[in-house]
């Protein structure tokens, strides 16, 4: 009986499996759709599309990691997923790829039981590809997941230096400020030296709560909430500074991890279908922490960086899933049941990785300032003198007894776009539960499925060495699936 649902079909050790592949490059006059398999498929007049040849040149139908941080670690930056799909040309029936453009386009990857229709093959990736490879047999399609966008520059808008709010001749090219949550003490730009114009954020905000003129509080403005701007209506001003509550599109203002990065996504990196989403991981990262947070942009970097600043505030990590939703969860100690036991009857390989030694404290910085002055700048009556001259505040959380186990333990500092200091601290002391104790890493090779786990799901690992015999919880931080071998290598930390 053909499996009718992905669970069913691999969950079937004996399922003899075939794979469909649907790629959409630049011709050079327009996107063209491609329908590979490796088999050769006609799809039925019933289906979409109808009526088509799958051209029998799937070699091997999808190689891919997927990976929380960068391979062996957790925490930090996140790095953008990556594979290839290779394809036979042994008769160069496929030589006019050299001349497509393949960066950023869509690529889909689909399987089913061998025999199948094409409404019972069923979704397994769906991404970008990079570029393309030649041999004289094979052509390899570089495959990336969707966080290549969030490597373009940002912020994307640039005054034109045409006068006014538009800025000076000399700012021609410069970024537009963005501000996203609440942020201190930030550096606005001015755009209108002659009417003191300054901007906060390049769109709506949601307000301006005091504004500074070199470190002390100045009600002397007029505030322009629409366009993110400000007006300083005193006479030779010094150096204006100010606290800002920022983005609000639509009337809806943003201040959390999770609502902060898919409003980015949406807005800047062209994600503005809702399906481009997993919805209920952004729920329940907005449940397990609602913490305000906040960051400001006004020179040239990437969305990557700013989601890897807010991410690493609470914990989180962010990434797409199989079917190309952009996903975000929050790294925890393995305490559910576990999705998949592994033991010697399935792992193919087992590798201890080496470990970082256990923090004994954590500094978290919070309520980041965002211009630092000093006591030359700051005027006679400045406020909050011990704030603004420091980069940030701190919260600290001390893990009892990890310095007596570990007398080289260091301390961990964490730079986050928190805002309050009940938030950090909680934060701190969860951090230092975390990364406290030994946590251990394995790499493990096994004889199983693709496809049917994801990052941060549970597993158990029943081992006779490295104190496994009676079996650990670990999490899933990276994935690599190969389908041409059913095999799965994964990392795990627990």
């Amino acid at each position: 009986m053909t499996a009718t649902s992905l669970d069913e079909l691999v969950s079937d050790a004996s399922a003899s499996k075939s794979y469909i592949v649907i790629l959409k490059p630049f011709n050079g006059t327009a996107e063209e759709t491609i329908f590979l398999s490796d088999r050769g498929y006609v799809s039925e007049p019933s289906e979409t599309p109808p009526n088509t040849y799958f051209d029998a040149r799937v070699n091997e139908a999808l190689n891919f990691q997927r990976s929380m941080f960068q391979s062996g670690r957790v925490g930090g930056r996140s790095i953008p997923s990556f594979g290839s799909i290779i394809l036979a040309n042994g008769d160069g029936g496929l030589d006019d790829f050299a001349t497509y453009a393949w960066d950023n386009r869509d690529v889909e990857v689909k399987v089913g039981e061998k025999g199948a229709n094409l409404s019972n093959h069923f979704t397994i990736f769906k991404g970008k590809s990079k570029s393309i490879e030649f041999n004289d047999l094979e052509v390899q399609v570089i495959i990336r997941d969707g966080q290549e966008a969030f490597t373009r520059t940002f912020p994307p808008n640039v005054y034109g230096g045409t006068g006014g709010n538009d800025g000076s001749a000399i700012m021609a090219g410069t970024p537009k400020p963005l501000c996203f949550g609440q942020v201190f003490n930030i550096t606005p730009v001015l755009v209108d030296e002659s009417n003191n114009v300054y901007q906060v954020h390049d769109g709506p905000i949601e307000s301006i709560l005091e504004v500074y003129d070199d470190g002390s509080s100045t009600d002397q403005f007029t505030q322009d909430l629409t366009n993110g701007r400000l007006t300083i209506t005193k006479n030779n001003p010094g150096i204006i500074t100010c606290d800002v509550k920022g983005a609000k599109p639509s009337g809806s203002y943003k201040s959390t991890v999770a609502d902060i990065i898919r409003f980015i996504a949406a807005e800047f990196a062209g994600f503005t279908d809702p399906d481009d989403f997993d919805t209920d991981s952004f729920d329940d990262l907005n449940t397990e922490n609602s913490s305000p947070v906040g960051v400001y942009i006004k020179s040239f970097t990437n969305i990557l960086d700013i989601f890897d600043q807010l991410a690493n505030s609470v914990g989180a990590f962010y990434g797409f899933n199989r079917s190309g939703e952009l996903n975000v969860g929050r790294l925890t100690v393995p305490t559910a049941s576990a999705l998949l036991e592994l033991d010697s009857t399935n792992i193919i390989e087992l590798q201890r990785l080496p470990t970082s030694i256990p923090y004994h404290r954590v500094n978290l910085k919070y309520k980041k300032n965002f211009t630092v002055l000093d006591d030359n700048t700051l005027s006679g009556s400045a406020d909050d003198r011990d704030f603004v001259t420091r980069e940030s505040a701190v919260e600290s959380a001390i893990s009892a007894g990890t310095l007596a186990i570990y007398p080289n333990s260091e301390i961990l500092e964490i730079d986050s776009r928190l805002i309050e200091s009940t938030d950090a601290s909680a934060e701190a002391a969860r951090i230092a539960a975390l990364y406290g104790t030994r946590r251990d890493v394995y790499r493990i090779r096994v004889k199983t499925q693709p496809f049917t786990l994801k990052l941060n799901d549970v597993v158990k690992v029943t081992f006779p060495r490295y104190d496994l015999s009676s079996g650990k919880l670990f999490r899933v931080v990276t994935l690599f699936e190969d389908a041409a071998i059913n095999e799965v290598e994964l990392e795990l930390w627990g």
